[in-house]
Formats: C-alpha cells, structure tokens, sequence
C-alpha cells in the first residue's frame, strides 16, 4: 500500500527525471559536432542553474542589480551585444571570476572587496565579457566534449547521477571554463576589454592597477586569497606588457573624458562591506585575520 503523499513524491521524482533526460537529449548531440551560438546558450544557461542552487550567491537586490547594470553596460560595446549577459555576485571571501557560455559571469565577493575604484572592477567584467564574446567557452566546450572527462562532466550535470557541484562548485567552474583557455585566450579577453572599457567611458588602467594589487598581494601573503585568481587566470609579464602596451596605444585618441571613480561606487562598496561574513566555502580554507587585510579592506 502507497504511504500518504508517496504518490505525490514518486510524481514529482518522475517528472523531474523527465526534465533531465529531456534536457540531456537536448545537449548530448553538442559531443559530437560544433558547438552553436544557440547550443552555447543551451549549455549555459543549464551549468549555471545547476551552480546557482548550490553556490551561496549575494541576494542583496541593489548590489546584484549594481554589478548587472555595470557589465551590461560593458557588454554592449562588446562583439556579441545581443547575448543575455547576467552577472552574480558570489559570497566568498576568496579572489576568482569566470565565464560561463551563454553570458553567465560570476565575480566573488572576495574580488570585489579588493577594488578601490570603479574602474578596477570594471576591468575584471569587461576581461570575462570578452571570453564570452570571443566565444572562447564555446571553443572549449568543442576541443573537450570529444573526451570522455567533459562527456563525463556533462552526464553528471545533466542526468544529475552523482553531486557534481557542490561547494566546490567555484573551483569546479573556474577549472572548466576558466583555466582551460590558453594564454592566447586570456591575452585577446585583456585585449578585448580595453576596447570595451574605452568605449564605456571607463579608464582601462583599472586592469592593470588592480592586477598588481593582486602580485603584491600574493608575494606578501603567499597563503592568501589570491591564488585562486592566478589558478584560474594565469599572470604572465608578457600578459602585463601586452595589456599595457594595447591601453597606451588607444589611449592617446581617446578625446572623452574616462571615468576612474564616481561616488555610486563608493556606496556600493560601503554596503558590500557591511553585508555579514561570507559562508565558509571550502573546509579548511585560510581567511584573512584584521591585521592581514590590505589597507583598503581595514
């Protein structure tokens, strides 16, 4: 005899199995041919529900709707405007931002808290915009779903067979579709979010003085946040000069005023800080005492 409610349950456990194999049927002929605009946006959209439900993301409405109105804003100016660009702020204390394919970008709260101006984070959106632009998830996606690890990624996301993303879902994300992209990759996003940032209004030397921030940082405190963002983001010199050279070579012919700062930033700082501690994400992970906090996160 069926317990009270067992009905409802075994309903609800079939149409859910349906969703999912419905959704895999949909993505699983991506294995073996090229990936297109409409299937990128697909995948994109079907990983990110997946780390939105276990991954603890800012609610705080006027922060969220803050960085979406920055990065599309960003995002216009870019090579694919008409994407449907969502940005989310993750609530960890730890340094990283990726890319979705589709438009899904996550910057952690531990980033953010980092920047002293508005141009700084601005240039860590406009670098993820141009992956998306450039399609270099897409690109991925096509090299790897060939394999039997990113076909085995994808049955487990989809068919949900085995916890995947869990809360190690960050790390997860950012090897996937962060570290996978090659140096060149990573040189042309730089490259890409010059234009877009010139183009916005804002100052691209936020880039380069929010990236050093970061070498001090790991050189002064070799077990702090950052090295999730070098994992993830490799930091070359070359990376550096290339960056510096394209913003010296715009710049000049550039005849509008570029922003650095304004004052809605300042206040959107102040209420990111006032937010309660992030969630501890990974057992074990070091967090910074008071006195190891940089000057500007005192």
């Amino acid at each position: 005899m069926s317990t009270p409610g067992g009905w409802q349950h075994r309903a609800r456990a079939l149409a859910a199995r349906a969703r999912r194999t419905t959704a895999a049927a949909a993505l699983l002929p991506l294995l073996g041919a090229c990936v297109s605009e409409k299937q990128e946006q697909v995948l994109g959209d079907q990983i990110a529900a997946q780390i939105n439900t276990h991954v603890p993301l800012v609610q705080d409405r006027p922060l969220t709707l803050y960085v979406n109105d920055l990065g599309r804003l960003i995002a216009r100016h870019s090579a694919r405007p008409e994407v449907p660009y969502r940005f989310y702020i993750v609530d960890t204390g730890g340094v990283n931002a990726f890319a979705l394919p589709g438009g899904h970008i996550y910057v952690n709260r531990g980033l953010i808290e980092r920047t002293r101006n508005v141009s700084e984070l601005a240039g860590v959106l406009a670098h993820e915009i141009g992956h998306v632009a450039a399609r270099h998830g897409a690109e991925t996606m096509q090299r790897q779903m060939r394999t039997r690890s990113m076909s085995g990624i994808l049955y487990k996301v989809i068919l949900d067979r085995e916890p995947l993303l869990n809360q190690e879902a960050l790390d997860i994300g950012g090897a996937v579709w962060s570290a996978s992209h090659s140096r060149n990759d990573e040189q042309e996003a730089d490259k890409l979010a010059v234009g877009y940032l010139i183009a916005s209004g804002v100052d691209p030397n936020g880039m380069l003085s929010l990236f050093n921030g970061f070498v001090k940082e790991e050189a002064t405190l070799p077990q702090g946040g950052v090295g999730q963002w070098f994992a993830t983001h490799p930091a070359t010199l070359q990376r550096l000069r290339i960056t510096r050279k394209e913003i010296s070579v715009r710049l000049p012919a550039v005849k509008k005023h570029l922003a650095t700062q304004v004052p809605s930033y300042e206040d959107f700082l102040r209420r990111l800080h006032a937010l309660p501690p992030p969630p501890p994400m990974m057992p074990g992970a070091p967090s910074l005492s008071p006195a190891q906090r940089l000057p500007w996160q005192r």
